[in-house]
């Protein structure tokens, strides 16, 4: 419960915080990382969307961009590298690092903002090497499958290996992705569609109990919170946020 409780409030400050197409991608989906390199974002441009830091090493960060992609630190914000030339143009909104093993990254482009000027994003892109070269996950395209992967808002990994992804569309609908194999296959439909809440409500965070892989957290732009009990398979509402209609 404390997990719930301290969650609940993280998630609730950050609802209260709060379409252009990008370029092509390049044709190899394979990119290794850049020798860019700055003293600080404000040389990168854009507004910083998203900065995780590594449970393991602290001095690692890893910030992702408006309009400069994916960066990288590794002493504690210092200096900054460009992660991968793959994304240098897109917005990054997601970064997650898998808590079995720090070399697994993942990263979520597109900007899924509640505004129609947010930036539309490619997919998830995956790194197996701590950085090093980067693959797009091809089902999460939305290119590929669909306009519900075009924003990537925010990306979870429990211990036990289990990834969900809070995306939407450009209409403003939130849904849950959900992935066992390390987001090579998804469930063909959201495992949490908006029914309970209603459509044009984005999900901004998705959380697992770092002490239990079963629970899991998700709050909404009603403030709404939803949980799971098993690992995100289904999914309760836990509260109901007051300017939920």
């Amino acid at each position: 419960m404390k997990f719930i409780y301290i969650l609940i409030g993280s998630l609730l400050i950050f609802s209260l915080a709060s379409a252009a197409e990008m370029s092509a991608l390049p044709d190899s989906v394979n990119h290794p990382a850049t020798s860019a390199t700055v003293s600080t974002l404000d040389e990168v441009g854009g507004r910083v969307l998203t900065l995780y830091t590594e449970t393991e090493s602290p001095q690692k960060l890893w910030a992702g961009t408006t309009h400069g992609g994916l960066w990288h630190s590794t002493d504690a914000g210092q200096s900054w590298k460009l992660a991968t030339d793959l994304m240098k143009s897109m917005a990054v909104g997601a970064v997650a690092v898998d808590p079995l093993s720090d070399d697994i990254i993942y990263a979520g482009t597109g900007e899924g903002r509640s505004n129609k000027a947010s930036l539309r994003g490619h997919g998830m892109f995956k790194s197996s090497d701590g950085g090093r070269s980067w693959t797009l996950l091809p089902l999460t395209g939305p290119a590929t499958v669909g306009d519900s992967w075009s924003h990537i808002n925010s990306i979870a990994i429990s211990a036990a290996g289990v990834i969900l992804a809070a995306t939407s569309d450009d209409k403003f609908n939130g849904f849950i992705y959900r992935s066992t194999d390390g987001g090579n296959t998804w469930g063909i439909l959201p495992v949490y569609t908006g029914s309970k809440v209603g459509p044009h409500n984005i999900i901004y965070k998705v959380r697992f109990d770092p002490d239990n892989p079963d629970t899991a957290l998700f709050m909404d732009g009603y403030a709404n919170v939803t949980y799971s009990s098993d690992g995100g398979a289904t999914w309760s509402l836990a509260r109901k946020g007051k300017t939920c209609p």
